[in-house]
């Protein structure tokens, strides 16, 4: 029953047939990475075992190789994210021998490699970048709407669907509770894995908003309310169940980075962002000693024991990931103290399984990427709708929460979908998004209509 997986390739070849890569990507890839678990997994004996959107990016990948990249011109990104995929796979070989590396071999390929290059050589108009968008935020919705009945209830119903075709696969990921209320994880497994995503989605929708890229009404179905209300409501009531501080404070800053393009003088407010986020970090860390310096004899809060937990982490584990700093000690072979097999920071998590190199290449991308973005969208004309500052304030999203929990399941394909997407329109000419002004105040047009509407 396992082999179901095998099911979304044939979808993304079928579209791929009928539509070409591009809309197979956008069509076929995202609502199969955003609405199916990617815990599940074909266990194919002497083969890597994949995950339903690794086997879906499969042919499109191959599809984009021959169709898309004539014109692909090398940029510095693409060869950081090469080293970093390269870097991970070449630690977990040398440490563990082909056997138990293949897997993540495989995962490099199919959840890092595959989403960059496919979406760096498939989404190249702004149309596309649209449709992209739109069905990214739709899936998303339908995911807060569902939800709901595992936060009224604490049954997710992703793993009550689909875990009876993975006998023995998945049971490790179970409904969380925080202040007496369960926290959801959708197909995404953890809750702030989830509120990762809906994040994401979150800087989506409301760049399609102000681009004036939705209907004024919800097709097929009469509600009140405009179809924006219903999507931007679902989404942060998505975002409020997870009940996920990283993604939480990581969405708020990323928010606050967006803030720039609203302003005519975005030079002189990035400057004001700049000095409110080193003002905000600094008291932020004195707030959290204060937090964490718990009198003899203090009861903790659940909160403070989850953050002096995440605290003791790096006092204990540094040293033992600098012991193996160049490649780290493997995945699943690196030294655990007891009681703290669970880490709890991607950083520290990287160091310890693929080593610093990793750890520097992973903060590189992020560090340059962003930096791109801030000046592509300083040079386009003043609009909110600024897309290179929506996927900056990703950016800065995932930092930040990459710090409460590790970048795994779906959110490792997205992110690195995300930068794929990212770069495609840095590499645009300026004159091709100098229109983007336009965007945002006029309706959309007709050929957006039919886009998961």
């Amino acid at each position: 029953m396992q082999f179901i997986v095998f099911l979304a390739p044939l979808i993304t070849l079928y579209l791929i047939f009928q539509r070409g890569a591009p809309d197979s990507l956008i069509r076929g890839y995202v609502p199969l990475l955003l609405l199916l678990p990617d815990c599940y997994h074909a266990m194919t004996p002497g083969l890597p075992d994949p995950s339903f959107n690794q086997a879906a990016i499969l042919p499109i990948f191959l599809a984009a190789i021959i169709s898309q990249r004539q014109d692909w011109q090398p940029s510095v990104t693409d060869g950081l994210v090469l080293l970093f995929a390269s870097c991970v796979a070449y630690s977990e070989y040398s440490n563990a021998g082909y056997a138990e590396a293949q897997n993540l071999m495989f995962a490099m390929l199919a959840s890092v490699l595959a989403p960059y290059l496919c979406a760096r050589w498939c989404l190249r108009t702004m149309h596309e970048d649209i449709a992209c968008a739109r069905v990214f935020v739709i899936c998303c919705v339908l995911i807060s709407a569902i939800s709901i009945y595992q936060f009224r209830f604490g049954i997710n119903l992703w793993h009550l669907i689909f875990g009876p075709f993975f006998p023995g696969q998945g049971n490790g990921w179970v409904t969380t509770f925080r202040h007496g209320f369960a926290r959801i994880a959708g197909p995404f497994s953890h809750a702030i894995l989830a509120g990762i995503m809906l994040a994401m989605a979150w800087r989506l929708a409301r760049w399609l908003q102000w681009a004036g890229c939705w209907e004024q009404k919800i097709r097929h179905f009469r509600v009140p309310g405009s179809k924006t209300q219903w999507i931007n409501g679902l989404l942060l009531l998505g975002i409020i169940m997870t009940i996920a501080r990283g993604p939480w404070i990581g969405g708020l800053v990323g928010g606050i980075l967006m803030w720039v393009s609203h302003a005519k003088d975005r030079q002189s407010r990035l400057k004001w962002v700049l000095a409110i986020f080193l003002i905000g970090g600094i008291i932020g860390q004195a707030l959290l000693d204060s937090y964490l310096d718990i009198k003899p004899g203090t009861v903790m809060t659940q909160s403070q024991e989850s953050a002096f937990y995440r605290k003791e982490l790096m006092d204990k584990y540094e040293a033992i990931a600098l012991e193996h700093a160049s490649f780290g000690w493997g995945r699943n072979t690196w030294p655990k103290i007891g009681g703290m097999e669970s880490i709890d920071n991607y950083y520290l998590l990287l160091a310890l399984m693929h080593g610093v190199i990793a750890l520097v290449l992973l903060l590189s991308i992020m560090a340059w990427m962003s930096f791109r973005l801030i000046r592509r969208g300083l040079l386009e004309p003043a609009s909110p709708a600024s897309l290179p500052f929506t996927f900056a304030g990703m950016i800065v999203m995932m930092f930040i929460s990459l710090g409460t929990v590790y970048l795994g399941e779906q959110p490792m394909p997205a992110f690195f979908f995300i930068l794929g997407w990212a770069e495609a329109y840095l590499q645009r000419k300026q004159l091709q998004v100098a229109p983007q002004k336009s965007i945002s105040t006029s309706a959309p047009t007709t050929s957006f209509r039919h886009i998961m509407s």
